[in-house]
């Protein structure tokens, strides 16, 4: 076998994630040409998709010493020290790259991420608006455009919805399938799909999971079709559930619309939207006679091939955000959402302040919703509640970059670091809950609410004062409030958001009340009925199919 014959080999099996195939194919390369800039190179990328950095980056490196204008060796090396909290060489590395070619819009889309993991979203918005100006085609950059649009207050509901439905201007291409073989009998046992890289310890997985173990199995069929990288238990309960289990990370699009009609799946329900690794342009095809979004992203698809969206009330009152939708809404008449709690949840303990002697407020949400605005309330308040403390904890926290930019904004705002606690991310998720024992009062993020964190503030015990807006990012916290009982925690402004901080912190008794009860409220709430909720939601499946038969008729 030659050269080039061994290097396609290689190439396909890193493209197919046969990772150490790959490796040793490559290897095998360099034994017989140690200087291969493309083996050093892939073998580099290998490396990185192994998380084994250190390699990844000595390869990647060998391959610039043979070929110094290696652009895309230079793009993949800012990857692997991105990926190692290296902030600074990787964008310089993302810059090397444009210097050589301009029109390489990856390192722009590779910018804007690095800026987002450094809590600098406006910054982020515009390096991806960059890569689009080159490429207006490149679909990752155009989705992550979409969310974090979603987290600035820089952007209306009108401005975002545009730029949704520009989305699907470019990208929704119809498949010409006909649906002619489906049987239009309106209470027959109905196939269910759902769709998702998260599969797995996410946070979707906390509302996804109990509704497939709730499902009625004797009138749906569910089928998962995951495109999960690595799976976990999470990912092996689920398997267990499903009626079929389908990976289809490694299908193109074409593939997965032939596996999913194959099956004969009546609705397919995505649960990503534009987040990472999401599959709309699979949607964008329309494959089955019903699609539907739910769960995972907090606007429109923007594809007209999208039927419906599932919300409630709370999250989008009637008559007041349908514009802003490209599909048809389907309200559940409790909450959007139902949450798992995690099994090995750790105790409530008492209310801290009750032994630390001042006020702790928490926020456990990813750092890039912290808006301007947020950090703006948040040093507002901890200025009136004299003596109080902030804990922050996220994903990325320990790189020391995103710990100085967070800092500073606290320090201009006139809160010393003596008050400020920032917590990276911990091994297991047990020890995660139970930093909440530490919290006295969660304060939620906007316009872009939390969800999972609000869930598990008030698992927890822990009281979240939520700012309510016009859009679904900014409802969320208003409907698990609502949901559990606790509208006088929801404010309609920010001077209330920070009236409603300072007063619940000067009331040790309702706090403590909150502290023992709101694990019990949780429960008993519409939050946490698998059952109930997860019949509500097949409810609205068979109202679609039944819309559906009607109009074939």
């Amino acid at each position: 076998m030659n050269i080039n014959e061994l290097s396609a080999i290689a190439l396909s099996q890193l493209k197919k994630g046969k990772l150490q195939e790959a490796e040793a194919s490559y290897r095998q390369i360099l034994e017989i040409r140690p200087d291969d800039v493309n083996a050093l190179h892939f073998l580099g990328v290998v490396y990185y998709r192994l998380r084994r950095y250190d390699l990844a980056i000595r390869y990647i490196h060998k391959a610039l010493l043979v070929q110094p204008n290696y652009v895309d060796a230079y793009s993949n090396l800012g990857l692997v020290l991105q990926e190692t909290g290296r902030f600074d060489e990787a964008a310089a590395c993302y810059e090397k790259s444009i210097a050589v070619n301009p029109g390489f819009f990856y390192a722009y889309h590779n910018l804007g991420n690095l800026n987002r993991e450094n809590n600098e979203v406006e910054k982020a918005i515009n390096y991806y608006q960059k890569a689009l100006q080159i490429n207006p085609l490149f679909e990752p950059a155009h989705s992550n455009l979409l969310l974090y649009m979603c987290h600035s207050s820089r952007y209306d509901i009108h401005t975002i919805f545009a730029e949704h439905k520009h989305f699907a201007e470019l990208h929704e291409k119809p498949s010409s399938f006909a649906f002619k073989n489906y049987d239009l009998i309106t209470d027959r046992i109905l196939r269910i799909g759902y769709v998702s890289p998260d599969f797995r310890r996410h946070s979707v997985a906390y509302f996804i999971e109990p509704v497939i173990m709730a499902h009625d199995k004797e009138q749906f069929e569910i089928f998962c079709y995951s495109t999960v990288d690595i799976e976990d238990d999470v990912t092996e309960r689920l398997k267990k559930q499903a009626v079929c289990w389908r990976n289809i990370s490694e299908m193109s699009d074409a593939q997965a619309t032939e596996c999913i009609q194959s099956d004969k799946i009546d609705i397919l329900v995505d649960l990503a939207g534009h987040t990472a690794n999401n599959r709309l342009l699979l949607f964008a095809q329309k494959p089955v006679p019903i699609q539907v979004n739910w769960i995972g992203y907090p606007a429109t698809s923007g594809l007209s091939a999208m039927d419906y969206r599932i919300v409630d009330r709370y999250t989008d009152p009637p008559g007041l955000t349908e514009q802003f939708y490209s599909e048809v809404l389907m309200r559940l008449p409790e909450s959007f959402i139902c949450y798992l709690p995690e099994i090995c949840s750790p105790e409530v303990d008492r209310l801290p302040a009750l032994f630390t002697g001042h006020i702790t407020f928490g926020s456990f949400n990813n750092v890039n919703k912290m808006s301007p605005e947020v950090s703006e309330a948040w040093i507002d308040i901890l200025k009136a509640v004299e003596n109080s403390h902030f804990v922050i904890k996220s994903k990325g926290l320990n790189i020391p970059k995103v710990r100085d930019n967070i800092m500073k904004v606290f320090r201009q705002g006139g809160i010393s670091d003596q008050r400020i606690t920032l917590l990276a991310e911990l091994p297991s998720t047990r020890e995660h809950l139970d930093v909440y024992n530490s919290i006295d009062i969660s304060l939620d993020t906007f316009p872009y609410n939390g969800t999972t964190t609000t869930c598990e503030s008030l698992w927890m015990g822990v009281p979240v004062i939520t700012l309510t807006g016009t859009a679904y990012a900014a409802r969320v916290g208003t409907s698990i409030l609502s949901n559990v009982g606790l509208p006088e925690l929801i404010a309609g402004t920010a001077d209330e958001y920070k009236s409603i901080a300072v007063n619940l912190a000067g009331d040790p008794e309702r706090l403590q009340s909150l502290r023992g009860n709101l694990r019990t409220l949780m429960t008993r709430s519409p939050l946490c009925n698998a059952e109930r909720f997860t019949a509500n939601v097949e409810i609205c499946y068979r109202k679609m199919w039944e819309n559906w038969c009607t109009a074939c008729r």
